[in-house]
């Protein structure tokens, strides 16, 4: 190999390291069989009826995928997400026009991973979804208004009293049906507040879309 072959080679693979995050195997950052994991399909519903789509559970490679991006800097593999969502929001809603809502992230989870991780996969599953045909942009409508705490160690009902409303309308209403968007459901705690903060504002929430659903 020329040793400027070597020299790029080497510099890529310490900004994008050359293994499969969903399973370890050398020379790709992610193989077919993850990638098909990833794209296994899941669904659910939140107590009021809404629907809940994901790309997969969030269990095998498909969490493996989520946890390198969220926790381990591998932001090359956001674009995978994106293609994942893609499919996966026609599943929850086959045809029409729509937005695409982030949920809100705290200020402290985007200072970890250097940005808003759920806005940013709102953009790129939106633009992956117009180069499909279909017309889907993106709404950044909430807001975080009130102080929340880490969520990791609570349970379902710790974790929903500890969102009730924290989140409201950040800007225009939305004039079309709009999809909740996170990166994971687990207690449908989150999902639901965005979801109550959107109604409060008078727009129509029609589908929640996830990456994995616990």
């Amino acid at each position: 190999m020329p040793p400027a072959t070597s020299f790029l080679t080497a510099a890529a693979d310490l900004v994008w390291p050359a293994d499969c995050a969903g399973c370890g195997r050398a020379g790709t950052v992610c193989c077919v069989p993850c990638g098909r994991a990833l794209r296994a399909g899941a669904g659910s519903e939140l107590p009021d009826g809404i629907p809940v789509r994901a790309c997969a559970t969030h269990d095998g490679p498909a969490r493996q995928l989520l946890l390198a991006v969220k926790e381990r800097g591998r932001a090359e593999l956001r674009g995978r997400l994106a293609g994942a969502l893609a499919p996966a929001l026609d599943d929850l809603v086959p045809r029409g026009p729509l937005d695409l809502v982030p949920v809100p992230t705290r200020r402290a989870s985007r200072r970890a991973r250097g940005g808003d991780l759920v806005a940013d996969l709102a953009a790129r599953t939106a633009e992956v979804a117009r180069r499909r045909g279909r017309d889907v942009g993106v709404a950044r409508s909430l807001r975080v208004v009130r102080r929340v705490a880490d969520q990791t160690e609570l349970d379902a009902a710790g974790r929903r009293a500890n969102l009730a409303g924290a989140f409201a309308l950040a800007g225009p209403v939305p004039g079309r049906p709009c999809v909740v968007l996170d990166d994971v459901v687990t207690t449908t705690a989150t999902a639901a507040e965005a979801v109550r903060a959107l109604r409060a504002g008078g727009v129509r929430v029609i589908g929640v879309l996830c990456v994995t659903l616990a």
